[in-house]
């Protein structure tokens, strides 16, 4: 079994119209232990009330990698990580977004981004999230579960962040004893396309057609995949609906 992989990040008509840069970032690969290939995918979307907001979530996507793929290559067994070993990926992201802080003079809030990530491989698969956007899985192409449903504040449009003092209390952990045949991330501004939040479900006319798109597209095809879903998250229709950044990871486990 392999995965195939796409995602894209792209910056909202609500920030395109000012002239400002999206604050949406993402990581996405496969790293091969043996005869297991592990899927890492890791989404962050810095918070638009802050001035660095794009920069820590990229801070945070390439922290949380690199611990994520050290750690495999160390131990190749996803069973044997524990909750605290992902509490400690992030503690060091947010160290290392603490320690941009400093060397520009800037407030840790300053950098502040939600977090979500999957750490996926054939026996074993592992989901962390703060804040709000989400992960949806489906086992075998039929029904799609929310792994974490958005978590946001008491106002509108709050939610918390990675570089929040307290973020342990919001990281939400869930392990599988499998994996998923589908695995989507995505920030707050595909959300609401993906989500019923009325029935608090996942909406599965959404998911199908691009899970279906991914699997059948032709070995060596990432890039024009991801350019495909690019062109579908920039579309007229989608911006008219959401004009916020928007990220969206897929991953679908393929026969060899």
């Amino acid at each position: 079994m392999r995965w195939k992989i796409t995602g894209s990040s792209v910056t909202g008509r609500s920030h395109a119209d000012r002239g400002e840069s999206g604050q949406d970032c993402h990581r996405a690969g496969c790293i091969r232990r043996g005869d297991n290939e592990y899927f890492i995918g890791i989404v962050a979307d810095g918070a638009g009330s802050t001035t660095h907001g794009g920069e820590g979530a990229e801070l945070a996507c390439g922290c949380m990698y690199d611990r994520i793929t050290d750690t495999l290559r160390k131990t190749g067994d996803l069973s044997c990580i524990t909750d605290g070993e992902i509490r400690e990926w992030i503690g060091a992201s947010r160290s290392a977004i603490a320690a941009e802080a400093v060397a520009k003079e800037k407030r840790l809030k300053d950098y502040a981004c939600t977090l979500l990530g999957v750490v996926a491989g054939q026996g074993h698969t592992l989901f962390f999230q703060i804040g709000d956007g989400a992960i949806v899985v489906s086992a075998d192409g039929g029904e799609y579960e929310t792994i974490f449903w958005p978590e946001q504040g008491e106002y509108a449009n709050m939610t918390f962040f990675a570089t929040d003092d307290q973020f342990s209390d919001h990281l939400g952990i869930r392990h599988f004893s499998s994996a998923p045949a589908e695995i989507a991330l995505f920030t707050d501004g595909v959300q609401n396309l993906a989500l019923s939040f009325a029935q608090k479900k996942a909406h599965a006319g959404f998911f199908r057609p691009l899970f279906d798109a991914l699997r059948e597209h032709p070995e060596g095809g990432f890039l024009d995949f991801s350019r495909n879903l690019s062109g579908f998250l920039t579309r007229d229709d989608v911006s008219a609906r959401s004009d916020d950044d928007k990220t969206l990871v897929l991953a679908v486990l393929v026969q060899d």
